[in-house]
């Protein structure tokens, strides 16, 4: 077992409770519709996303960590929803960066296609994001 891989797995899957509880407060406060949906639809994802690297942890001999990570506080410290918004898509920008300088050095297949699909639905759901603060839905 790889344990510097474990620790850098749970780690993820930290940052990938935190942005899943975050994006749940966050549906409650948006006003549209349509923003109430895609904080669901990114919520879900980072649940998902969250799950599958408990697994990944599991398959390689270890037990993922249940903890979640600190950006939930800094989140709660901002006052209004588009300042939270936008600081959750730095959250996703990071944990895409994370698995971007982890990902040539990776050797188990399955793990870094897995990390390189997380990390291209991140950027997916930042760009949904953007749209929808550039469309006046906050």
């Amino acid at each position: 077992m790889d344990t510097e891989i474990v620790e850098f797995l749970n780690t993820l899957g930290e940052a990938e409770r935190a942005g899943g509880r975050v994006l749940h407060e966050l549906e409650q406060e948006a006003a549209s519709l349509e923003l109430k949906e895609l904080l669901r639809k990114t919520g879900h994802d980072e649940g998902y996303y969250a799950g599958q690297i408990g697994a990944h942890i599991r398959r390689l001999g270890a037990e993922p960590s249940t903890r979640t990570g600190d950006f939930v506080e800094k989140v709660h410290a901002l006052n209004d929803l588009k300042s939270k918004i936008e600081l959750l898509n730095r959250g996703q920008r990071w944990v895409i960066r994370k698995i971007e300088e982890r990902l040539p050095a990776l050797s188990d297949a399955q793990l870094k296609a897995f990390l390189l699909i997380m990390a291209k639905g991140h950027h997916m759901n930042i760009q949904a994001v953007e749209e929808a603060l550039q469309s006046g839905w906050i």
